[in-house]
């Protein structure tokens, strides 16, 4: 499910058991994750849910275990978003899950997860604040 990689040398805020990030490779808002999160000498266990899709019953305990509806990770920005006209329509969770399995650029990234506690898109107040005061 994962692919362990050492984002720094150690000595960081968190350990690697505590942070997960999911993330695509080719995006830049996660590449700027992967960085602050090792210039702040964070490990992460990383997941490309591009390359690892997930399944339906993953995506849904991930959601469960960090407290936040589809609608919370949605990327209203997404070219499914607007192909699928979705601004204009009012799905369902369980339909949100399987658009969001189906199209997975419609999940907002990256996600970053410690200790049930998460933060979804890029926001490096909030990708730091989560690392270092989460306990």
């Amino acid at each position: 499910m994962y692919v362990r990689t050492r984002t720094s040398r150690g000595g960081g805020a968190a350990d690697m058991d505590d942070v997960e990030i999911y993330l695509y490779s080719s995006c830049t808002s996660c590449r700027k994750a992967e960085a602050l999160l090792e210039e702040l000498g964070v490990d992460a266990d990383r997941r490309d849910y591009f390359k690892q899709r997930f399944t339906r019953e993953e995506l849904v305990a991930l959601l469960d275990r960090i407290g936040k509806r589809p609608a919370d990770a949605l990327s209203t920005r997404s070219t499914p978003y607007r192909t699928l006209d979705l601004a204009s329509k009012s799905p369902t969770d369980d339909e949100l899950i399987d658009l969001m399995i189906e199209h997975p650029q419609l999940l907002r990234r990256p996600l970053i997860v410690r200790d049930g506690a998460s933060t979804v898109g890029f926001n490096r107040d909030a990708i730091a604040s989560l690392v270092k005061g989460a306990s």
